[in-house]
């Protein structure tokens, strides 16, 4: 039973390589997915430790006091947390063009429960939600997070993490990029809604004697549905460039913290 007996220093890198990846885990998106279960994630993320374990170079060091340790796991665990919430903005930003889109088509008071989620949300933010997961996969975009975790390594060493100007500033920079990109998304159908709109108005004012809101809540719904139908090609190319451009955004974060 020799092999069991791993040495301190080793124990405890595998163990601060564990912290990182498994908070990355329960953050990023599709990772996130709470009917995974927590068992589940954090063996797939020990056996993600340990691949990742020969790569990590931390040199020769051993943490002999507790409290030094603890500091060690609460920052790696944070720099996991900030990589994937990085992630996330991109999915972030998919269910709030969902959410614009499912209000202006008159959906926004029907709600489902989310799977992923648990939560209430309408159901073109889960057709949208449902298509980026999609695409996520399709583009290899999972490759991308877990090659983030291998390079973050190399960016941050552990107990490294350090709060400056540059980091918060590139968060708020990534906040933003989610707003621009939801308002992509959503523009297709936001247009053609527009559009719509002008037309029942000019309608209710030739025809007075014309329900309009009969009229236009099905005509909304319909020429919405038509209007992401013909707009999912549009929405494809999109996430690809922004799935291929996260990789530098992730570099430019690691480097800020």
């Amino acid at each position: 039973m020799d092999f069991l007996l791993i040495p301190a220093a080793d124990a405890q890198k595998i163990l601060l390589i564990l912290a990182r990846v498994a908070a990355i885990f329960f953050v990023a998106p599709i990772f996130d997915n709470r009917s995974l279960p927590n068992l589940f994630r954090i063996g797939f993320a020990l056996i993600l430790s340990v691949v990742l374990f020969p790569a990590v170079d931390a040199g020769e060091w051993e943490v002999r006091s507790p409290l030094p340790m603890v500091v060690y796991l609460v920052k790696e665990i944070l720099v996991g947390m900030i990589l994937g919430m990085a992630v996330d903005f991109i999915f972030g930003a998919v269910r709030l063009a969902g959410q614009i889109v499912g209000f202006q088509m008159g959906l926004g008071i029907v709600a489902i429960i989310d799977p992923f989620t648990s939560s209430q949300s309408s159901v073109i933010t889960q057709f949208y939600d449902f298509m980026a997961i999609l695409f996520f996969f399709s583009f290899d975009a999972h490759h991308m997070v877990i090659r983030a975790m291998a390079e973050s390594f190399q960016f941050i060493p552990f107990g490294g993490l350090d709060f400056s100007g540059s980091l918060l500033s590139q968060i708020i920079h990534l906040s933003g990029q989610m707003f621009l990109l939801a308002m992509k998304i959503a523009v297709p159908v936001l247009a053609v809604s527009f559009f719509v709109d002008m037309g029942l108005a000019l309608l209710a004012r030739t025809v007075p004697q014309m329900n309009v809101f009969i009229l236009g809540f099905p005509l909304k719904i319909g020429v919405g549905l038509l209007a992401i139908g013909l707009s999912a090609t549009f929405f494809g190319i999109l996430l690809r460039k922004v799935f291929f451009d996260s990789g530098g955004q992730i570099h430019g974060l690691l480097r800020a913290m």
